[in-house]
């Protein structure tokens, strides 16, 4: 919403009906596309892990590299260059345009020197990241959170999906069985498991929590704590993970009857 064909507006240009955050974030966004002495963003060897990059690479970008480049009206704009190709923003896939706004917000939370976190900032807010993303790219984006978390800040994500709680519950259990820190660098498939030692052995030390937010008897939205996420609790809040398992269980056990029915 806040790049337009391949460039986002200042503050000033959005309406009083934008957000704020979302004016500062474009913002942020305008002042980094602006004053870029080089023009590749992605991929930037000194600003995320080589295991990072790969997993990046392989499940949104497939060898590409996000640039900024002169259109021929000398602006320039985001674009996806693949050899001689060069791409413009708009005929990205939905999960590249979706990413690229995600990994330049990422970015804004590294500090330039190297420090682990911005001073000025402790809290990091995300809305649904899982929108329109493969499921490759939704785990590449949550290894990118354990980074953030590693890193002393505090994240908190709004969710439809099944798969940003699976990451959740794995980090929780692996906690609670004192799991080695190989784990977490196995659950996200990473070859080169050294680059993230540090950051798995961190990850397994933080808190997870996990809270339902919906709409009681009285029609008010409630908060309840589903942080076990354990299918077999007794709270079917807690069970089926908010909702969002529900459906395929009872898919699974439909056609496991349907099945068991037709004697195939």
């Amino acid at each position: 919403m806040l790049i337009s064909e391949g460039w986002p507006a200042p503050f000033q240009k959005l309406t009083a009906e934008t957000p704020v955050v979302a004016r500062l974030f474009s913002q942020n966004l305008f002042d980094r596309f602006s004053a870029r002495k080089g023009d590749t963003l992605f991929p930037l060897e000194r600003t995320l892990k080589d295991s990072y990059r790969k997993l990046i690479d392989d499940a949104v970008f497939h060898g590409g590299s996000v640039k900024l480049e002169k259109d021929v009206q000398h602006a320039k704009r985001l674009k996806l260059s693949h050899g001689a190709s060069s791409l413009p923003f708009m005929t990205w896939t939905a999960g590249q345009r979706e990413f690229t706004p995600l990994m330049l917000g990422l970015y804004h939370l590294l500090p330039a020197r190297k420090l682990r976190k911005r001073q000025d900032m402790d809290w990091v807010i995300i809305e649904e990241p899982e929108m329109g993303l493969h499921p490759k790219a939704i785990a590449a984006f949550m290894l990118l959170v354990l980074d953030l978390l590693w890193r002393g800040y505090r994240v908190v994500l709004s969710t439809h999906s099944p798969l940003v709680l699976d990451v959740v519950w794995a980090m929780r259990r692996l906690k609670e069985i004192d799991a080695p820190w190989q784990s977490v660098a196995d659950a996200f498939g990473i070859v080169n498991r050294g680059t993230v030692i540090k950051v798995a052995q961190a990850v397994l030390q933080k808190t997870y929590r996990t809270y339902l937010l919906a709409h009681g008897p009285n029609g008010l939205v409630r908060s309840t704590d589903i942080s076990g996420l354990d299918p077999t609790s007794d709270v079917d809040a807690e069970a089926d993970w908010g909702g969002l398992t529900g459906f395929s269980s009872r898919i699974g056990n439909v056609v496991a009857a349907a099945v068991n029915k037709a004697g195939k």
